[in-house]
């Protein structure tokens, strides 16, 4: 999953100037502009729903599995119950992360909202709509192995560089704490960092703890994820301004997946369940529930 800066200031400066040009330079928006207010009709009626995403190392949220030649990732079971909630089909808009946000600015014949690791901040707000948060997440510190002892925090690691995704939320963190663009080293997908970090590039690197479970362990042993997570944040479904039907459509969907448990099943299928989960009402299905699931299942099999 590659993430940049520059799309997300591409479109601000785009916004701002009030001016309808394409983010790369080319024309079109004025298609974008007058084309949006009816997505949810035009899914309904076409029974398609099109999500951008940046299939390139962007596990666990959305990932090419090589032995199957598939997308798999715990965003595409998710946008799967979206879908059949809608009664529409899944079609997937792929595009390098730091695209996306002008994909669905200017594209709103190829892409109808994004779902792919989304922070929520202030930045993002200025040019998308977002759903309502489906996971909370926090920055996990991972060090050198035999650094463990060493580093225990934040503040053990001033004046040491750090490496981090670029554009990802990790850099804002670093920058409000007093690190210099120096001493950040920012990659351009989720994995570099860490084999930064290995190669002893950096002394360390922040990420959302989500990725930092995923890819720690893949290096067996020679990294170590710092137990003491901080600076917690939210991930949201982005959609085009003017998409608010499309929005609270989605938003009542993601409040169902909460409530019957279906999204803490995911959650928990793909080892990203935790506590924190509950502060945004996510809620596990009771032991009736799953029972009663459980005998649906076994009724469905031939």
């Amino acid at each position: 999953m590659k993430r940049q800066r520059a799309g997300i200031l591409g479109i601000l400066v785009f916004f701002s100037l009030g001016a309808l040009h394409s983010i790369t330079g080319c024309g079109g928006a004025g298609k974008a502009a007058g084309s949006v207010n009816n997505t949810l009709k035009q899914v309904q009626k076409s029974g398609v729903l099109k999500f951008g995403f940046d299939p390139s190392g962007g596990a666990p949220f959305a990932d090419m599995d090589a032995k199957t030649n598939t997308v798999v990732g715990f965003e595409i079971e998710m946008m799967e119950l979206i879908c059949k909630e809608l009664e529409v089909k899944g079609e997937m808009h792929k595009n390098q992360w730091d695209s996306l946000l002008g994909d669905l600015v200017e594209r709103p014949e190829e892409v109808d909202l994004l779902m792919n690791g989304f922070e929520i901040n202030e930045d993002r707000k200025k040019v998308v709509l977002f759903s309502q948060p489906y996971y909370v997440y926090e920055q996990q510190l991972a060090v050198r192995a035999e650094d463990k002892d060493k580093y225990k925090s934040l503040d053990d690691l001033k004046g040491k560089k750090i490496a981090t995704l670029s554009g990802a939320e990790a850099n804002n963190v670093l920058k409000n704490a007093g690190w210099t663009d120096d001493l950040i080293l920012q990659k351009s997908d989720s994995q570099q960092p860490y084999d930064e970090l290995k190669n002893g590039r950096c002394d360390a690197v922040l990420q959302e703890n989500i990725i930092a479970a995923y890819y720690v362990p893949k290096y067996e042993g020679a990294l170590f994820a710092v137990e003491k997570t901080f600076a917690p944040g939210q991930y949201g479904i982005c959609f085009r301004p003017a998409d608010k039907e499309l929005a609270r459509a989605i938003d009542d969907i993601l409040t169902k997946l909460k409530k019957n448990g279906e999204l803490a099943k995911i959650y928990k299928k793909w080892n990203l369940w935790n506590d924190l989960q509950g502060r945004i009402e996510v809620k596990e299905a009771s032991e009736e529930e799953a029972a009663a699931e459980a005998a649906d299942g076994a009724k469905e099999k031939p």
